[in-house]
């Protein structure tokens, strides 16, 4: 067992959220218990997941994109109001950790996916608000088709592609969620540019700029984070964690 507090400060001095400038609180959104004896994390705090987290019975669901955003306005109505009445009801504590988990160089999204998968020579990569949240390498020669399929096998994820770039390929850059922009970063500077969703202009800018553009979804991209810091929670305060798998193709 470990307390709220004790959580939160773990996590802060791990993903130091202050050092950005996010469109979202990152941190501690809603309050629940004060004594933690199991978590869950998820990508998403949709309906669905936090009825999963109550079915769980956890005090903590830690999720990449939370409920309050710079778009939103403050009336708590509707599946907000919905949302925000189970998790008071049942004492869970919602935590959300938006560019933080993105950029983070052993768990997040991008620098855990880009180690899990062999890029070598990493470096950051995607700048959103003043700070890198993504990550480039390289890897052997391989041809454009065996680099999909290594990115289909580890997001469990089919590859939406735009092939203007070269048939073998040697780097990268990833950029997880809704970056698809960022190809315009990735263009003269790497061969493949993989991110989560995509847009009509990533089509034109793939083939005008000679680089091969994949979005394997915004949510399969977005898992790997979540799933790695629960994971490290459980091994540091030895409590039990576990990650909520939403169906969502996009």
């Amino acid at each position: 067992m470990i307390t709220l507090h004790q959580l939160l400060r773990y996590i802060q001095e791990l993903l130091h959220p202050e050092n950005f400038k996010d469109y979202c609180i990152n941190g501690l959104q809603v309050e629940g218990v004060k004594e933690i004896h199991s978590i869950a994390t998820g990508v998403t705090a949709n309906l669905a997941t936090i009825q999963a987290a109550v079915e769980k019975k956890v005090q903590v669901l830690l999720v990449h994109h939370g409920l309050f955003w710079d778009r939103d306005s403050y009336a708590i109505t509707g599946p907000k109001k919905e949302k925000i009445k189970l998790l008071l009801d049942h004492g869970i504590s919602l935590l959300a950790y938006h560019l933080p988990l993105d950029a983070h160089m052993t768990i997040g999204n991008n620098w855990k996916a880009a180690l899990d998968m062999g890029w070598q020579n990493l470096q950051p990569f995607g700048m959103y608000n003043g700070s890198p949240i993504g990550v480039k390498g390289t890897f052997p020669k391989i041809s454009e088709e065996e680099f999909r399929l290594k990115l289909e096998k580890y997001y469990n994820h089919s590859a939406s592609c735009a092939l203007g770039g070269k048939k073998h390929i040697e780097s990268a850059a990833l950029v997880s969620g809704g970056a698809y922009r960022s190809i315009e970063e990735a263009i003269g500077n790497v061969d493949s540019f993989v991110t989560g969703n995509y847009d009509l202009p990533a089509w034109d800018l793939a083939m005008e700029g000679a680089v091969n553009f994949y979005a394997l979804g915004h949510t399969a991209t977005e898992r790997v984070g979540p799933r790695a810091l629960g994971d490290q929670i459980s091994a540091q305060f030895n409590i039990p964690h576990t990650f909520l798998e939403e169906a969502n193709p996009f």
